[in-house]
This record gives C-alpha cells, structure tokens and sequence, in this order.
C-alpha cells in the first residue's frame, strides 16, 4: 500500500511540474517573438541609415497584407515606445542604442527561463525514474497466491 501511495504522489507532483514547464515554454515563446520583433526594428533603423535619399520612398502595412506607399519625412529621428503606451522621439543612433538594450534584457530573461525550463526537465526526468523504480519493486514483491 505504501508503494502505491508513493507512486500517487508522484504522479502528482508530476503533473505539478509539467504544467509549470508548460508555462515556463510559453513564456519562452512570448519572448523569443519580443526580441525578435525588436531585433526587426533595430536592423530597420540600421538601413534607414544607409538610404541616400533625404525623403525615401516605404510601403506602410495597414493590415490583411495590405499596404499604403508613403514617404519618410524626417529619416535623422524616430519614435520608439518605452512601455506603458508611452513613446519617446530619439535619433536613429540614440534609438538603435535603446533597442540594443532591450534586445540584451530579452536574452537575459530568455537565458534565465531557459535555465528554469532545463532544470524543471531534469527534475521531471528524476520523478520519472523514481515512479518507474517503484513500480518495479511493486511488481517483483507481487505474489501470485497459491492454491
């Protein structure tokens, strides 16, 4: 009986571990599309930087894959969001710094979560091997009654 009880806990801290593993992937998912999507920005900028033309020429997505042709009025400075629905005007250069800078915050949150996701991979790994050690035990102890 106590092996069986042994092997319901198991199966629950289990469960416990895997739904957090769940998240902690999500989370990773989450914020590899954030640095990718500031890492977009950033090489953008960096272009903008080598266009000679003083007011080029862009297509401006306004959705469904749809796009309206526009001109760059002013290619020295752009307006980068800094959060909480708050946007600041930067010089490209100033910008392309910013953007590097959160660029490294999402590495490092991506690194740490990356880390957690192993080490919870592990611990599931431990737990597996425990159930199945248990469940071995419980099957070599089993008797067959006699007649």
């Amino acid at each position: 009986m106590e092996n069986k009880e042994q092997l319901e806990r198991l199966a629950y801290e289990y469960q416990l571990l895997q739904a957090q593993a769940q998240l902690l992937a999500q989370n990773l998912e989450l914020l590899t599309l954030g640095k990718n999507e500031f890492q977009a920005v950033k090489e953008t900028l960096e272009g903008l930087k080598n266009v000679e033309e003083e007011k080029p020429e862009i297509l401006v997505p306004i959705g469904a894959g749809s796009f309206l042709k526009g001109r760059i009025e002013d290619k020295n400075n752009a307006i980068v969001s800094v959060g909480s629905g708050y946007a600041i005007e930067k010089s490209i250069d100033d910008a392309i710094v910013y953007l590097e800078e959160r660029i490294k915050e999402y590495e490092s949150a991506i690194a740490k979560t990356q880390e957690a996701l192993h080490q919870l991979e592990h611990k599931l790994q431990e737990l597996a091997q425990k159930a199945q050690q248990l469940q071995q035990k419980q099957a070599m102890s089993f008797k067959v009654p006699k007649k």
